[in-house]
């Protein structure tokens, strides 16, 4: 619970910051970034460790930031979250400042659940069917799910749209079931 308020909160503001510079698609990439390379390795382990010392742990997280190349912007915000000792957060801060950006920009995010690999064509098909429906940019996730048999299953801002073989098996078993 305290995650997703802190998470938003500081995405929040960081988003906010970014809009000012007319970089919120930069500053999101960036920190998605600094996000890979903290979960990647040991640095989530030293840079969230107290015996490291706060001037250390500030150090090291400001030096990978220079790595990467980052902005005074991303820099100053991640050294702030090592100040204050929220860099366990950054996750959340990722993910909501990704809704935010998301949100400004008119994208909607929808996920395809397809038994294999659709290719490019199919998904862009999608896309745009998806498109004429909720009348947004679409960011298309592709995952595949064997089980699904054939059909696909689609979720598109909060509802389940499943036109999958297992779904219409359950349903006819259903239907059986009941005498129909």
């Amino acid at each position: 619970m305290i995650e997703g308020r802190l998470g938003r909160r500081y995405a929040r503001a960081l988003f906010q910051l970014a809009q000012e510079e007319d970089k919120g698609e930069a500053i999101g990439q960036e920190m998605e970034d600094f996000l890979r390379a903290y979960e990647g390795s040991s640095l989530i382990t030293v840079l969230n460790n107290p015996a490291f010392g706060l001037p250390n742990r500030k150090r090291i997280a400001l030096q990978v930031a220079e790595g990467l190349q980052l902005s005074p912007l991303s820099r100053q915000f991640l050294s702030l979250l090592v100040d204050r000792d929220r860099l366990a957060y950054l996750s959340a801060i990722v993910f909501h400042y990704r809704r935010l950006l998301d949100e400004a920009k008119g994208r909607v995010k929808a996920r395809v659940v397809v038994p294999g690999p659709l290719g490019e064509s199919r998904l862009e098909g999608f896309r745009g069917e998806l498109q004429k429906i909720c009348g947004k940019e679409i960011v298309l996730e592709e995952e595949i799910d064997a089980a699904l048999i054939g059909g696909a299953l689609i979720e598109l801002e909060g509802k389940v749209y499943d036109g999958s073989v297992r779904a219409q098996l359950e349903r006819i078993r259903t239907n059986i079931e009941r005498g129909y």
